[in-house]
């Protein structure tokens, strides 16, 4: 189906997504005890024959073409052989999107079918590439291999010719990022921020960036075997690193400040915030994240003017909030598209005034907050604990960008 009718089909709303970012479904480079259907260049031509459900041949036991049972029902049965992918995905928002401690604060201890949905899918190919519905069991494996890679009880990818226990299928809708990822991180219009921005293949001429898509940022390539001893193979890291990887973050955005001499005497600082790194808006998908813009301002002797870290400051150290807000806030959302350069969206001035600030040094801050809980204080600065993005609480320092003012 065409990105064109994809588009139309998406533009409607879907209802609460999954709360948890940053994101995105791709092939688990299939499969199991595989090799090509010619000679192999590993150790041994043939697949081993211990795998989940194989016979001495690595031929799946009792099990004809077209049978539609899964062969497997759980993600651990794909990590015995799948062991680096495996690990990957156990250790993404994607292996932990049930136990996500944020996640079952939101969801009222994980009660709320319309978010379970998303969070523990039944195979995105039984729900019609709609929003699917939620499993039955087998719910602490979140978003598992299955949920992607199930296609009538075969486990579908983006190779051809692979053979195994699993009963990989070559399927070209598997890179398909508008099937695959839309169906959940649409739930708050990401897919649509992508389809409209630069980036997508339907960008308006002239076009300012190549085509990419989800899957370039959120599922790095890399060339390794599918399987431990066979071919190395081109494919992605099932990492889905997002809103809740701090280095994911730190590729987002840039910032820039401008400084001006007020005529009654100090200056005024404005701080630029770019989209240079998403192709989506920033912040995206989940409404509680935003991004907010300080400003740290030292005098020419070094003694601070004006703290953001300090409670007593902060407010008036606070330029800019970027943000997608709670429905019935009454409030315009500030998202940043792809490329943009803006101080401010409408929430905050985007400058301050100083009129004591009359020469010195300073810092521009972009903090990122999972939730409008977040604090920012001196820990957020501290490198350890600015590491720590699981941490709950606690608004990050994503860039510090120095800067001079006056004679």
């Amino acid at each position: 189906m065409s990105i064109s009718r994809w588009t139309t089909l998406r533009r409607r709303s879907f209802g609460p997504r999954l709360a948890l970012a940053v994101v995105l479904a791709w092939p688990v480079l299939w499969l199991v005890a595989c090799g090509d259907s010619g000679p192999s260049k590993a150790k041994s031509g043939k697949p081993p024959a211990n795998l989940p459900g194989a016979g001495p041949d690595g031929a799946p036991l009792g099990i004809s073409d077209d049978d539609t049972t899964p062969v497997f029902e759980t993600a651990a049965q794909c990590g015995k052989c799948h062991k680096a992918i495996y690990a990957e995905w156990k250790e993404s928002y994607h292996g932990r999107a049930m136990s996500d401690p944020l996640f079952r604060e939101l969801s009222a201890g994980v009660n709320k079918e319309e978010c379970i949905r998303c969070h523990a899918p039944v195979n995105l190919r039984d729900s019609g590439w709609e929003t699917p519905i939620a499993r039955s069991d087998q719910r602490e494996d979140a978003i598992s291999c299955l949920s992607c890679h199930n296609a009538n009880g075969r486990m579908a990818g983006p190779h051809q010719g692979l053979k195994g226990a699993c009963r990989p299928v070559y399927d070209p809708q598997q890179t398909d990022v508008v099937k695959m990822c839309f169906v959940c991180h649409n739930q708050h219009d990401t897919g649509n921020e992508w389809l409209r921005g630069p980036y997508s293949p339907e960008a308006p001429e002239p076009r300012q960036r190549d085509a990419k898509t989800c899957l370039d940022c959120h599922m790095p390539e890399v060339e390794r075997p599918l399987v431990e001893g066979f071919p190395v193979r081109k494919g992605r890291r099932h990492t889905w690193f997002g809103g809740h990887s701090l280095a994911q973050l730190e590729k987002a955005a840039k910032l820039d400040v401008v400084t001006e001499k007020l005529p009654g005497g100090g200056h005024r600082f404005r701080v630029f915030v770019t989209n240079v790194g998403a192709g989506h808006a920033i912040p995206t998908d989940a409404r509680h994240r935003s991004f907010d813009t300080y400003v740290l301002l030292r005098d020419a002797k070094g003694k601070i003017l004006l703290d953001p870290a300090d409670p007593q400051q902060q407010a008036r150290a606070h330029l800019a909030k970027f943000r997608k807000f709670y429905r019935g806030s009454g409030k315009k959302d500030t998202q940043i598209p792809p490329l943009a350069r803006v101080d401010t969206l409408g929430e905050g001035k985007g400058y301050i005034d100083v009129p004591e600030a009359t020469s010195g040094t300073g810092e521009a801050w972009l903090v990122y907050r999972l939730t409008p809980r977040d604090v920012l204080n001196k820990r957020s600065l501290d490198p350890g604990d600015r590491n720590d993005i699981k941490r709950l609480y606690r608004a990050r320092v994503v860039i510090r960008l120095e800067f001079s003012f006056g004679p």
